[in-house]
């Protein structure tokens, strides 16, 4: 029987090896896709708490949530041991592992025990992307800022923008130099100031405060820094400058930091991710050890070498060449089609051949694209086959509106002062409370400088409001103010159970149509979900649950996804997941690289580092498409092939077009002659000639290679059936098929047989 620390050691190449048995001091891991870094880092902190360190003592930060569960499941299958409560394991180092999440997590659960020492309260709600819009909204609508000047949205985007920098909004008056930054400056002011008064953080202000509670109050640093010797973060490419500070922080003190990713996959600039955090590291670290995986555990040779030739193009990256014993593949497809509905069409149907033929389930095949305007047309061609789907980036889970009302509920019993989520049930089911009420509560809030809830509670002042409304809000107040005694005694389960039934949501959900039954299911389910928090105390229980589901990710949904069905995606989600099959649709100038990079040296580099990423989620078949024409955000555009497609290898690839002369220039570019043999330069001036073929047909020689062809020949085509010839120009022949199709087809290529 093997000991554990062979067990350890197990099945790991040399290069892992080495970087799990580097326990001391700053360690840069440069894991290419598919190199086993899970397995690396899992392994390393195994090692470390076989080694003597307390498992307390060490911290992963990972990427998500369900790659931190399962580098904690393999841990434990490694060392044999078993978990306590996640709190119970926080409060009082009794955990039998170390502490693993993503940067959120981590940072909600440090605040959670001092953020009172930056004088914030420990009941925070986390607000998600839907709270932000509402509140950024609500924002500018009283700045007096119309929606067609800044959206919502686009203030947003600065507002992140500079906390991923960490600034602050005093620091941010210098960018002031437009009306429109004046805006967003003056927004982000007021954005902070409501978030505040609301007792609430964004998920930017989760590792802002953490970042502030260590530098203004050292001794909780330092209790950090000794708790935590032994440090470790996973896809550091992707890190931003708060994060950087937070990790910096923390490892000051014992320099025990081991970071592990791969600048070739750095692909969120766009949320204010750093690759110098990376490439720099060893400028920083200057004694860091550096080890490379280059082996490749997931993709057969030609996807590698395939994703090679593109991302060899970006300068300045570190070498690193991928290799895998898995020599033998097929090769990349790159097709071409004539607009968006073949492409989609053309998609479903390899997906389905590849289901039916090969056996590869429709889970374990993916079709990713560049924006989320592209993947409509995907959801129309699985509706129209009958195929199966599922679609991350909709409308999520926890975003729906039954759900959102009651975890709303939830966050108000938790902090009556979250406005934003009082506005929202206020008339939830309907109290007979109307905008028009709501504005004077604000009018008069805002007149004496008093939150809602305050407002709320004094409602008998508000002149302006009628006797019968105000009595309607006292008896709201009475209900959020007995759930929230309950709350000290009941788990979120039973106190969610018993609300939902004091209100009668589900008299109001249910009302005889297949959607109120859908809305009522959903809110069950989110009752199912509750339960798994019945084993902490009241108040935990209710604060574990909210902070649960303010940080869970789409990708991290993907894994609870049972039912066979085809995934549908963008390239920014696929990060960290793995398919036999890949579909990657929109390879054009414009759409991929995106056009907003196209005069961008840095944002092109990241576009290729995007290519780059979604190729290499493929196991064994990789498929490449781009559209000759295309109607997107309301124009027909008719782009070049993607640039990124020059750069594949000639060798593993295999290239392919509905359209003869396409696929001609294609071969002539690349210097492949074999397809041009026999074809003469035809098009004159004046001629429009649409030539097809199909190459996904095995020739034989019954078909027409020695065949002489003239006007009137009747002849057959696998696919169009029977037909005569109309003309013949050398090479090219027009046929009417007896279906009505009239095709031009060219007989070096076209399968026809003569009858």
């Amino acid at each position: 029987m093997q000991t554990t620390k062979e067990l350890i050691t197990a099945n790991l190449n040399e290069p892992q090896q080495q970087a799990v048995i580097q326990i001391e001091g700053p360690i840069l891991i440069l894991a290419g896709a598919g190199s086993g870094k899970t397995r690396a880092l899992t392994h390393r902190i195994a090692n470390l708490i076989d080694h003597g360190v307390q498992p307390w003592e060490i911290l992963a930060v990972t990427f998500t949530n369900k790659a931190a569960k399962e580098m904690k499941a393999r841990i434990e299958n490694l060392l044999h041991i078993t978990e306590g409560t996640d709190l119970s394991q926080w409060q009082t180092n009794a955990g039998k592992l170390p502490v693993m999440g993503t940067f959120h997590s981590v940072c909600a659960r440090i605040l959670r025990r001092d953020i009172d020492k930056i004088g914030r309260d420990r009941t925070f709600v986390i607000y998600d992307t839907d709270d932000q819009k509402r509140l950024m909204k609500e924002v500018l609508r009283e700045m007096n800022i119309d929606e067609t000047e800044l959206k919502p949205k686009a203030a947003l985007g600065y507002v992140s923008r500079f906390k991923s920098e960490a600034l602050t909004p005093k620091q941010t008056e210098s960018q002031a130099t437009t009306p429109r930054m004046q805006h967003v400056v003056t927004a982000y002011k007021r954005y902070q100031k409501a978030l505040f008064e609301a007792n609430a953080l964004d998920f930017d202000d989760m590792l802002l405060e953490t970042v502030r509670l260590f530098t203004e109050v050292p001794e909780v640093l330092e209790r950090y820094q000794n708790t935590w010797k032994y440090l470790h973060v996973d896809e550091y490419q992707d890190t931003n400058h708060v994060q950087y500070l937070l990790i910096t922080l923390l490892a000051k003190k014992h320099g025990n930091l081991c970071v592990i990713g791969d600048p070739d996959q750095s692909i969120y600039a766009f949320r204010g991710a750093d690759i110098r955090n990376i490439m720099e590291f060893e400028k920083e670290y200057p004694n860091a050890k550096r080890i490379k995986l280059e082996q490749n555990y997931r993709s057969t040779q030609p996807i590698l070498d395939a994703a090679d030739g593109v991302i060899d193009a970006n300068p300045n990256r570190p070498e690193k060449k991928m290799w895998t014993e898995n020599k033998e593949g097929s090769n990349v497809v790159v097709q071409e089609v004539g607009d968006e509905k073949k492409e989609a069409l053309e998609a479903i149907k390899a997906a389905d051949e590849m289901h039916r033929k090969k056996g590869i389930k429709l889970s374990d095949q993916v079709i990713l694209y560049r924006t989320n305007a592209q993947s409509r047309i995907f959801e129309e061609a699985c509706l129209k086959g009958g195929i199966p789907y599922r679609i991350l980036g909709g409308v999520k889970f926890y975003a729906r509106k039954e759900v959102k009302d009651v975890l709303s509920y939830l966050h108000v019993i938790l902090n009556p002062y979250d406005t934003i989520a009082l506005l929202r049930i206020v008339n939830i089911p309907s109290r007979k409370i109307g905008l028009t009420t709501i504005a004077k509560l604000q009018v008069f809030a805002s007149e004496n400088d008093m939150t809602l809830w305050d407002t709320l509670n004094i409602v008998d002042q508000v002149q302006e409001i009628n006797q019968p409304t105000k009595e309607r809000l006292q008896k709201f107040v009475e209900l959020i103010l007995q759930y929230q005694t309950k709350a000290k005694t009941e788990v979120v389960s039973e106190l969610s159970g018993h609300l939902i039934h004091a209100i009668d949501m589900e008299h109001w959900l249910r009302d005889d149509t297949e959607e109120g039954e859908n809305r009522w299911g959903n809110v069950q389910e989110l009752l199912s979900v509750m339960h798994k928090y019945d084993a902490l105390d009241p108040e935990a229980s209710l604060m574990s649950f909210l902070e649960e589901v303010a940080l869970v990710s789409e990708v991290d949904k993907l894994e609870d996804q049972s039912s066979d069905a085809l995934t549908l995606m963008t390239l920014h989600l696929c990060k960290g997941l793995e398919f036999e099959h890949v579909i990657m649709a929109g390879c054009e100038e414009g759409i991929f690289p995106h056009a907003n990079s196209m005069f961008d040296k840095d944002q092109l580099e990241e576009e290729r580092r995007i290519m780059y990423v979604g190729m290499t989620r493929a196991k064994t078949h990789l498929r490449l498409m781009c559209a000759r024409s295309r109607m997107l955000w309301g124009q027909t555009q008719a782009n070049a092939p993607s640039r990124f497609l020059d750069d594949l290898p000639d060798a593993v690839t295999e290239k392919r077009s509905d359209e003869l002369l396409s696929a001609f220039s294609w071969a002539s570019k690349q210097g492949e002659a074999s397809i041009s043999s026999g074809i003469k330069p035809f098009k004159q001036k004046g001629d429009d000639i649409n030539i097809e073929f199909d190459q996904d047909t095995d020739f034989s020689s019954e078909f027409n290679q020695d065949n002489e062809l003239a006007e009137g020949t009747r002849v057959e085509h696998p696919t169009f059936g029977k037909g005569t010839v109309t003309s013949v120009r050398g090479d090219i022949v027009d046929i009417n098929f007896d279906i009505g199709h009239k095709k031009t087809l060219a007989l070096s290529i076209a399968p026809l047989k003569l009858l």
